[in-house]
């Protein structure tokens, strides 16, 4: 721990921070951000075509969490730039995974790129 301005701050090394990841299961974690408001959490969960067990959760006003157990799901979800979930309402909704990351920024834009 260390002092900024009479602060108590803690601030931890990046394997530090990879081996909570893994504590976490977040090893394998995705954001999913959508443009204006998001589809029921189902159909979502449909659209995907996950083959192993996941979480998903809302994790702010635009992006949602998911969390999987098997890395072949977590790479074909970030196969594609932009999946198109129809809705039950019969309304597309767009949503753009990105790898989590413990220095995601909401309000930022982000670029994507596989490699």
């Amino acid at each position: 721990m260390e002092y900024t301005n009479e602060i108590p701050c803690i601030s931890w090394t990046e394997d530090e921070v990879d081996k909570m990841k893994v504590i976490e299961g977040l090893q394998f974690a995705v954001i999913g951000k959508f443009f204006y408001e998001w589809p029921d959490l189902e159909d979502l969960r449909k659209k995907c075509k996950i083959k192993g067990e996941f979480m998903i959760g809302l994790l702010r006003h635009v992006h949602t969490l998911m969390s999987f157990n098997l890395m072949k799901d977590f790479i074909n979800i970030l196969s594609k730039n932009a999946y198109y979930i129809i809705g039950k309402d019969a309304i597309a909704y767009q949503m753009r995974p990105f790898i989590y990351d413990a220095n995601f920024k909401p309000g930022e834009e982000t670029t994507q790129a596989m490699a």
